[in-house]
């Protein structure tokens, strides 16, 4: 019987709704997602870094409520062995004189794999772990390498690799194509979710088979560049090298796939310069300062809008958190500036982000007529 897979514009429309429906209960994680699935499209792997309880597990977790499959999870030490990470030893095996791993349960025979603290694993590990992540395949002791069905791994760090580990590090760090440092939640409407909703767990209805995964994946590769897009990231290329900084020629190719994949996950016919904002997550490789100017540069030259969101969210946040909305005057001031501000996103071209924006705004503006009210 011969499996029928969803066409294009379908798929991209499941996608949406399981965007929608991790946001609704992922507290300000919208690019945390975004990033999550594209690296899921485009069959690469995510790291995220952040301080401990920015949900970074409840993501994937979340995830797999919609793609089905299985899970290995661990917190990773310099003591962890690897027989916790790819299985024991076969006693049977070694009784017959052959090296054999029983991968049953463990990160071989996973679908998906959440690898805490990645970056204090030992030498032991890291070794095995390079070849499952990159080739997909694995060595039980078989003598030959099979291949493994790891669909995504998101690896988490509580902090970046120290400048004397980095090169040790290195091979397993550009492992991961995406990378991205956590924030714990800013808004001041973000932090009340949080304290008064008591069920943060997203509700996932919808199903993605994995044919529905190749076909994404294969959507995404065929998807093709607009003119300005192709332009916009040669410039930005060039842009980077006056500023020093120069990815390998594997994460400036891989950042191609990576763009293709986003703009499939926002429902694009084809990439624009606007979908090069995930590469800011791709083309670095010091994480000290790299991703900061690349954010910068890509978002001057590809999305400028994007920017300006950015920027205008940022002044949103500062007004909330300077009011005090007991005092009326306080609160007509903010009041003032927030109606501005939507003006200037009135301004704007409009996008699906641009309104997200202007209602995230319009909202805040509301709350806060409300509480002046009930001051009074």
């Amino acid at each position: 019987m011969k499996t029928l897979v969803p066409d294009c514009a379908a798929l991209q429309a499941h996608f949406a709704l399981l965007r929608s429906e991790l946001a609704s209960g992922l507290i300000e994680r919208d690019e945390e997602i975004d990033l999550c699935l594209t690296a899921l499209i485009a069959q690469e792997h995510l790291l995220l870094v952040s301080p401990p309880g920015c949900a970074k597990s409840l993501l994937l977790d979340s995830l797999l409520k919609a793609t089905g499959g299985s899970k290995f999870s661990i917190l990773l030490t310099k003591f962890t062995v690897p027989e916790e990470v790819f299985g024991p030893i076969s006693i049977q095996g070694l009784k017959e004189d052959r090296f054999q791993r029983i991968t049953n349960g463990k990160l071989p025979e996973a679908d998906f794999a959440f690898l805490d603290e990645v970056f204090k694993a030992s030498s032991a590990i890291l070794n095995t772990l390079l070849k499952i992540l990159n080739e997909r395949t694995f060595d039980a002791g078989e003598g030959s390498l099979r291949k493994v069905p790891l669909k995504l791994c998101v690896a988490a760090s509580n902090e970046w690799p120290a400048p004397e580990s980095a090169q040790e590090l290195a091979a397993l760090f550009d492992r991961f194509t995406l990378r991205k440092s956590l924030s714990p939640i800013r808004s001041q409407a973000g932090r009340k979710k949080l304290l008064w909703n008591r069920e943060h767990t997203p509700k996932v209805s919808v199903h993605l088979k994995p044919t529905d995964l190749e076909a994404a994946r294969r959507y995404a590769r065929e998807l093709p560049w607009s003119v300005s897009a192709q332009e916009a990231l040669e410039t930005i290329l060039k842009d980077l090298a006056k500023e020093g900084i120069q990815p390998g020629d594997r994460r400036q190719f891989k950042a191609v796939g990576i763009a293709q994949a986003y703009a499939f996950l926002h429902g694009a016919e084809q990439v624009e310069p606007e979908h090069l904002e995930v590469a800011a997550h791709v083309l670095w490789d010091d994480p000290r300062e790299q991703p900061q100017k690349v954010a910068q540069v890509i978002a001057r030259i590809a999305n400028p809008i994007g920017m300006r969101l950015n920027q205008l969210l940022l002044e949103v946040e500062q007004v909330l958190s300077s009011t005090d909305v007991r005092k009326l005057p306080e609160t007509a001031k903010a009041a003032a500036k927030l109606g501005e501000i939507d003006k200037q996103l009135s301004e704007l071209k409009s996008n699906d982000r641009v309104t997200r924006t202007r209602n995230y705004v319009r909202e805040q503006l509301r709350q806060l007529k409300l509480a002046s009210l009930e001051a009074i």
